[in-house]
């Protein structure tokens, strides 16, 4: 019983720290949309930039902070989900975080993985507003 604690809990926090760091770049980059009027483009591109900022530690190494906040920009720049509110972000980066924490084990390297997940989770984001 303690291993699937231990396991659960690893996971659920490394699932936690995908998602957080998802959020955080789709919704700046929907923030820099809203707020300054920049295009898509510029703002995605922004957040990407400042994403690299963050400092590549051992601790995060295996959340890929980096390539969850350039995917959020990738869906925030791409998607329309996002200009129907706060909402539809937080649904979109539960998404696609979760997309892409399932799908890690499975694809190597970073080549059309995050454009992919990204459209993924735009797609299945636009298919929750519809039904719901």
């Amino acid at each position: 019983m303690s291993f699937i604690w231990q396991f659960s809990r690893k996971h659920g926090e490394l699932w936690f720290y995908k998602f957080a760091t998802f959020l955080a770049g789709c919704y700046f980059c929907f923030f820099l949309q809203a707020q300054f009027q920049w295009t898509a483009v510029v703002a995605a591109a922004f957040t990407g930039l400042l994403g690299t900022f963050i400092p590549q530690t051992k601790r995060i190494d295996s959340v890929h902070v980096h390539a969850n906040i350039y995917m959020g920009a990738f869906v925030a720049m791409g998607s329309k989900v996002v200009s129907a509110g706060l909402w539809e972000i937080l649904l979109v980066s539960i998404i696609g975080s979760t997309v892409y924490f399932a799908l890690t084990p499975y694809l190597k390297g970073f080549g059309g993985r995050l454009g992919a997940i990204a459209f993924i989770s735009s797609l299945l984001g636009i298919a929750m507003r519809l039904w719901l």
